[in-house]
């Protein structure tokens, strides 16, 4: 033992030094695993990354949404590839360029022929005495005077719409017809009586004279129809008139002033008003002219036409709320809100909902609403060309028809002739469409406010002194 502990100490060095390697070897190679799961763990993980990376990179994914009905979303997703690149390039191109046809030639459809009749007022005048100025002029234009007619009766005339003969010119007329008559009959007589024979035969040819009067006027026309048949307000009909569908109601009042209404009463809202229902309207006339005519013969006389008369054209009121100035009708200032008309509800927030699924009153639509009840005499076999007519005019939807029997010799005795066909007397509900693209640009801040149109406050002169 002595010599053990004695050889420890000669070689004290040695000795320790194998006793550490004898513990580091197990000890380094615990240490050493760790160190290197660890490491083989991060590279793992560096590698996947990468590799995902480059993964990702290497496939993209090329889309083509449609366009035009019938089309189909086209989608893959490969390598990238320059030539593949281009055509998609290529073939999106195409697509915005259509897209962007299809807006202008919808635009274009839906404003049609529909120009401001007095330029400069809207959407603000430039200062109040250019705004009475151009007011008044709009005034005259709505209304008429001595020498310019309305533009609505402007707007008859290039269809060749009207009224049937007036009765004072119609009896004035058979007046001297029965005294040229009866002084014949007189003095072909002895006695210069007439006989009870000849009075019949006056009285037959009287009825004769006038019958073939309303029957001329109606081959002279292409459908009846006269200023006094056109009314803003809400749907309520009465039953006087020679219909119970086409009367005016009390709170309905007529879209053209008797007389041109005080200036202190016209503002750009008010202009905006009358041009608007004035565009809506003239659609409606577009469409039965439309529906009367024929490809081979041109515009179809009364006798022949599909509709024979329009007995009204409603248009849905745009409504004032919180007006500065109380006003019992649409002539005056404030605000203004949209009215739904009949074929139409409200919901909680107030805003347009019909059962189109079109919605009006909202900030993000981009179009806005107004419905329209029109009246109208028609063949029953030729109706659906007129509900037809109404779809081709321009962005309108028939929601509703109901349909009355017409009493012919009632509206004869008043002039109306229709001919041979078999008439009925229908009540059209429509829904127009009215594109903001094109219509925001000249809406008066009060009109926009009503139809929910976001309004951009203007900044004064001066303001960034």
């Amino acid at each position: 033992m002595s010599k053990i502990i004695d050889f420890i100490k000669a070689n004290l060095i040695v000795v320790v030094s194998a006793v550490m390697i004898l513990v580091f070897i197990p000890t380094g190679y615990f240490f050493a695993n760790g160190w290197n799961n660890k490491v083989h763990d991060a590279a793992n993980a560096a590698y996947t990354k990468e590799k995902r990376a480059l993964t990702s990179k290497g496939s993209i994914t090329y889309s083509l949404l449609a366009v035009l009905e019938g089309e189909e979303d086209l989608s893959e997703s490969r390598a990238p590839n320059t030539a593949v690149t281009r055509f998609y390039q290529a073939r999106k191109a195409e697509r915005e360029e259509q897209v962007q046809e299809v807006v202008e030639r919808g635009t274009a459809f839906n404003q049609g022929d529909h120009i401001e009749l007095v330029v400069g007022i809207l959407p603000k005048a430039q200062d109040d005495r250019t705004q009475k100025r151009l007011g008044r002029e709009m005034a005259e234009a709505i209304a008429g005077t001595e020498a310019n007619p309305s533009v609505y009766q402007r707007k008859l005339q290039r269809l060749n719409a009207g009224s049937p003969p007036k009765a004072d010119t119609l009896a004035a007329t058979l007046s001297d017809v029965k005294n040229e008559q009866q002084k014949i009959f007189e003095n072909s007589n002895a006695d210069g009586k007439m006989t009870a024979a000849q009075t019949e035969l006056l009285e037959d040819k009287l009825i004769s004279h006038r019958l073939g009067e309303y029957i001329g006027r109606s081959k002279a026309l292409t459908f009846y129809c006269s200023t006094d048949a056109f009314v803003n307000g809400d749907a309520k009909p009465m039953t006087t008139g020679r219909s119970s569908f086409g009367a005016v109601s009390k709170d309905g009042f007529s879209v053209i002033p008797s007389e041109v209404p005080p200036l202190s009463t016209i503002d750009e809202a008010v202009v905006f008003n009358w041009l608007w229902d004035f565009w809506v309207i003239s659609d409606v006339l577009d469409a039965a002219a439309m529906a009367n005519t024929s490809a081979q013969s041109g515009a179809m006389a009364i006798p022949s036409a599909s509709v024979k008369s329009i007995e009204s054209i409603r248009v849905s009121q745009i409504k004032k709320v919180d007006a500065e100035e109380p006003s019992d009708d649409a002539s005056g200032g404030g605000r203004f809100r949209s009215g739904s008309g009949g074929s139409s509800k409200k919901d909680d927030d107030d805003k347009q909902v019909t059962f189109t699924g079109r919605t009006g009153g909202e900030s993000n639509s981009a179009f806005d609403l107004r419905t329209i009840e029109v009246v109208v005499v028609a063949s029953s076999q030729d109706l659906p060309r007129f509900i037809d007519a109404i779809g081709k005019t321009n962005y309108m939807t028939v929601t509703d028809v109901d349909l009355e029997q017409v009493d012919v010799w009632s509206d004869l005795e008043q002039g109306y002739y229709y001919g041979n066909d078999h008439v009925v007397r229908a009540r059209i509900s429509i829904e127009s469409v009215w594109l903001r693209s094109w219509m925001t640009p000249i809406m008066p801040d009060p009109i926009k406010l009503a139809l929910g149109v976001p309004v951009i406050a203007e900044i004064p002169e001066g303001a960034d002194d």
